[in-house]
């Protein structure tokens, strides 16, 4: 917030009449509408039926291309930085409770694939700001667009990134817990 203003104050284009209170208050307002719509939208999803998050669905599904590409921009080294609002649904990797039941792990894939879905919506909704108050539109809710969806794609990258390990995982309790019972 404080670069969207600072840029704004630098760079002030043809409206001299926004000073710097102006901008902090116009980003703050910007930034709290982008974490509404972004909210309003995975209040939405999380209604959404199950079967519609299936991790074996081809919109779920990552490429072997895909995780060369987190791979290559180091996804592992960084994803304990980028937050985690599984709390949000009373489901958080850190109660990493029992890996080895498969009941665990599919609600663990169920949830991830809420979570892409949440986050790939997140990075477009954010551009609706753009239509709240036109004048504001380029200089501040633009900026403010551009990092809301950056900050949806650090969860996006990350949720895909697990999903490959945790689906075989996954399919390996489905076959020893068939083994068990059978």
């Amino acid at each position: 917030m404080a670069s969207i203003v600072a840029l704004n104050l630098l760079f002030p284009g043809s409206r001299t009449d926004l000073n710097w209170i102006n901008l902090s208050l116009s980003t703050l307002g910007f930034t709290l509408g982008a974490i509404v719509v972004d909210g309003i939208s995975a209040f939405i999803i999380r209604r959404l039926p199950y079967r519609w998050f299936d991790y074996k669905s081809r919109f779920f599904t990552v490429s072997k291309k895909e995780r060369l590409f987190y791979k290559g921009i180091g996804v592992k080294s960084w994803r304990s930085l980028v937050l985690e609002l599984g709390v949000f649904t009373s489901f958080s990797k850190s109660h990493f409770t029992d890996p080895s039941d498969p009941k665990y792990t599919a609600r663990f894939l169920l949830e991830s694939c809420y979570g892409v879905a949440i986050h790939v919506v997140g990075v477009f909704v954010g551009f609706l700001l753009l239509a709240v108050h036109p004048p504001l539109s380029l200089r501040v809710a633009l900026p403010v667009a551009i990092v809301n969806a950056a900050l949806n794609l650090l969860p996006i990258f990350v949720l895909r990134y697990n999903t490959p390990k945790i689906k075989s995982i996954h399919e390996r309790n489905l076959r020893r817990s068939a083994r068990e019972n059978s």
